[in-house]
């Protein structure tokens, strides 16, 4: 399951932007770049802006807010490092910078490093006494460190897993041999592979339904990290590894399209990836009917189980028809809807249209 995740770009951050710049406007060619960069994150160009602001720090390399700017940027592409260098920079020279930190922190919490996390979190805070948002993220942040800090870690390059150390190392080692063998079968199926590492951690059920608040049907989650429960794995190894092979799928899609990816298509392509029964799905989509397309594009974490069976099914179908005919070429449609270009127009360039899904998914399903 895909719990909706965003890059940490939001209005604040731009008004931030904007807000800085009479400091020094007189300065007109300056002001136009910076401008341009604004308009360029503003329609979610990040490779102009991250351009643009590289070529405004060579005239200005000790202005905090072309730091910040340049860190927003190059986070909107994923490229982290960068983004982390320029923001801490932005930070030294104005630690006041409360949009950088916050936006540091959330990087810092992606990449795994929870203690880095939370301190950005607690100066933020100093600054921001009473934002509920932050108090609340800070508050749960503290408690995976906690939890975290009697796990154990093993990382192989690809993957970085997190266990109890005494109870689960068997399956933390079937484990990265499961998501090893699935990363190379999704990636050649797709027809591409994303480069960054991933991070797994096999929770009791008491700590994944604490941590994550996901609901009861839930066997996993993404959120930025692989989260399974390891309850009964051992008794049921084949559900453990589809599980695995699921939350990959969401992990692998995030890599190659972090934004644009509507969410029928990303729950389809990982159910896809798992061992699936379509005979079953479409079973279900017959007995139910077809799912209003608000639930399919707006994420499955509130439905109920009969409706969350439904729209798995709905999305399921969707992406074996959409497999079939994109087949290797639907990297390249994930990473088109990631430069923001919409489903529609990125299945045309493949030769592929809306209307063919409606005509094999939906319309059998009024039948």
């Amino acid at each position: 399951m895909l719990l909706v995740i965003r890059r940490a770009l939001f209005s604040s951050i731009v008004l931030t932007l904007v807000a800085s710049w009479p400091v020094w406007a007189q300065n007109v060619a300056i002001a136009t770049l910076v401008q341009q960069a604004w308009q360029a994150l503003q329609a979610g160009d990040g490779e102009r802006a991250e351009s643009l602001f590289q070529q405004a720090l060579r005239s200005r390399p000790n202005d905090d807010m072309l730091n910040f700017g340049a860190g927003v940027a190059a986070h909107l592409l994923g490229h982290e490092d960068e983004a982390e260098r320029s923001l801490k920079r932005a930070l030294q020279l104005n630690p006041q910078l409360a949009e950088a930190e916050k936006l540091l922190g959330d990087i810092e919490y992606g990449n795994g490093n929870l203690d880095e996390a939370i301190a950005a979190y607690e100066q933020l805070l100093a600054q921001k006494p009473g934002d509920a948002d932050v108090s609340r993220r800070l508050e749960a942040w503290r408690k995976e460190f906690a939890i975290h800090s009697g796990l154990t870690q093993r990382n192989d390059g690809r993957f970085s897993i997190i266990f109890e150390g005494s109870t689960d190392s068997a399956l933390a080692d079937r484990a990265l041999a499961v998501l090893d063998a699935a990363y190379w079968r999704i990636g050649g199926a797709i027809g591409a592979y994303p480069s960054s590492s991933i991070m797994v951690t096999l929770y009791t059920e008491q700590q994944f339904h604490d941590l994550t608040g996901a609901p009861e049907w839930s066997d996993g989650i993404f959120d930025g990290r692989i989260r399974v429960p390891v309850k009964g794995a051992q008794q049921n190894l084949p559900e453990f590894d589809r599980v695995l092979a699921h939350e990959l799928t969401h992990a692998m899609i995030t890599g190659l399209a972090p934004r644009g990816v509507p969410p029928w298509l990303h729950e389809g392509l990982a159910s896809y990836f798992e061992p699936h029964d379509l005979a079953s799905a479409k079973r279900v989509l017959r007995q139910t009917g077809p799912v209003p397309s608000e639930v399919l594009l707006g994420g499955f974490t509130r439905l109920d189980g009969r409706q969350a069976a439904a729209a798995y099914a709905e999305s399921l179908l969707l992406a074996d028809v959409l497999m079939r005919r994109a087949g290797t070429r639907m990297g390249i449609v994930l990473q088109n809807l990631d430069r923001g270009q919409t489903l529609q127009q990125s299945l045309e360039l493949i030769g592929v249209s809306l209307a063919d899904l409606e005509a094999d998914v939906i319309a059998p399903a009024r039948e």
